[in-house]
């Protein structure tokens, strides 16, 4: 009898600790996407102003006396820089998942070593840009060159913990979970509020969130929903994609889509009833934003 009393004991234990480890796992799935989220959130803005001024420093560097556009420099600065406090703001929101691995702290750190660059340096070195004095590329070089080689430490550190937390909670390998019914909820695409817009083929799409969606009813139509960053301008966008035309691998899990067309049509179109946006409750706080909004299908390559 003592026997079977243990026995049944460590049973019940043993399965308790199978749902906590999922719940677990899942919870980690969804910190670690948030965190990287906000990681593409200001990519292209920041890599766009870095590159414009890198261009500048070494203009001034074969001459002293090139006029260098510290208008641009200015705004590109101003965008990039709201951007990245926003990004700040986002993160510093978050609860650490991992007080080990750090991965959260590591990458605000990270993102703050870049604020403390939009507040204080970059703003010296565009000045020097503007005025005539001599010496403007020691000066620039002076400013830029230790507060990159912090910039790129805290990067490295962050890295380092993004690896560490994948090599830990082994199923975020896989980068995305398996969906089921349950995770989905379904906007009727006539009633949703959206502001229409156009992207070139070819676009680069990076991802920010994909709803997924499965097992759904062959009397509908539906569409699958990506929430990603236009590569060429920085803007974040929705994309919708019919659901039949859009292939999308959870495991392989590519950040970096291509974009083209659904149907030529696609503008003279009017909404019928019986046509659904799938939204993932596991994204909520991504694919609930105010987007402006595409109808395409994203491509991708290994």
């Amino acid at each position: 009898m003592r026997n079977s009393i243990l026995l049944t004991l460590l049973l019940f234990i043993f399965l308790c600790s199978c749902e906590q480890t999922t719940v677990d796992t899942q919870k980690a799935f969804d910190f670690y996407d948030a965190v990287n989220a906000q990681i593409s959130l200001n990519k292209p803005a920041q890599q766009k102003f870095i590159d414009k001024l890198t261009i500048a420093i070494l203009a001034v560097k074969e001459n002293n006396n090139v006029v260098i556009d510290t208008k641009e420099l200015l705004t590109l600065l101003e965008y990039s820089k709201s951007k990245n406090i926003e990004r700040e703001k986002n993160i510093e929101g978050l609860i650490e998942f991992d007080n080990d691995i750090n991965f959260k702290n590591k990458t605000l750190d990270y993102v703050k070593a870049f604020n403390g660059a939009y507040q204080n340096e970059f703003p010296k070195i565009i000045q020097i840009f503007a005025d005539n004095k001599d010496n403007r590329f020691e000066r620039a070089k002076d400013l830029l060159f230790p507060k990159l080689q912090l910039i790129k430490e805290k990067e490295l550190e962050m890295k380092s913990a993004q690896n560490s937390f994948k090599t830990k909670y082994e199923e975020l390998s896989k980068s995305q979970p398996k969906r089921t019914g349950s995770d989905y909820e379904f906007v009727k695409l006539k009633d949703f509020k959206f502001s229409p817009t156009e992207i070139k083929a070819g676009t680069k799409i990076e991802l920010l969130s994909y709803s997924g969606g499965d097992d759904l009813a062959e009397d509908k139509i539906y569409y699958k929903q990506f929430i990603g960053i236009d590569k060429s301008t920085g803007d974040t966008l929705r994309i919708l994609a019919l659901a039949p035309m859009q292939q999308y691998d959870l495991d392989k899990a590519i950040r970096i889509g291509i974009y083209k067309t659904d149907l030529p049509m696609r503008n003279k179109m009017t909404a019928s009833e019986n046509e659904y946006i799938i939204f993932n409750r596991n994204q909520a706080d991504i694919e609930k934003g105010n987007y402006k909004t595409v109808f395409g299908i994203l491509e991708f390559s290994e």
